[in-house]
């Protein structure tokens, strides 16, 4: 890792992220989060932990320019679990080496539907999801040269 320089940080300016083959330009944020799920073991008088799953969950938050996500709500609506995929690029130009980090998250189910307009305030939306962590793969990373 040696020397490495400030301007090689990676920047979510250069985020980019679609839901089912579509761009979402409207994008400020995704977040992902995987949880572990841990039993405790006594072995003799330690305490260990065992896996026992995990759990993904995330959010999407987004300026309000389209009306997006509605086919979903809708489809709930209807007793229907649609399913999508998330796929995310970072491709920051000051990348190490002129690197990509990309993932494809699949089996995503969008969780909440809320909207919030607020007079002199830009509208933004957060769309929250779930996704099984096994099905989020790591299409391309930016590795140490």
């Amino acid at each position: 890792m040696g020397d490495i320089k400030g301007d090689k940080t990676l920047s979510g300016t250069w985020a980019e992220v679609w839901y089912n083959g579509f761009k979402i330009a409207e994008l400020n944020k995704i977040e992902t989060k995987v949880t572990v799920n841990r039993e405790d073991v006594q072995m003799g008088i330690d305490v260990d932990t065992k896996i026992t799953g995990q759990k993904g969950e995330g959010t999407l938050s987004v300026n309000k320019v389209y009306t997006r996500f509605d086919d979903v709500r809708q489809a709930i609506s209807k007793g229907k679990d649609p399913r999508g995929t998330i796929t995310t690029k970072l491709q920051d130009p000051d990348a190490v080496g002129g690197q990509t980090e990309r993932y494809q998250i699949s089996n995503v189910a969008l969780s909440e539907f809320t909207k919030t307009w607020e007079k002199g305030a830009v509208v933004k939306e957060e769309i929250p999801f779930t996704f099984t962590p096994s099905d989020m793969i790591l299409l391309d990373q930016i590795k140490d040269n």
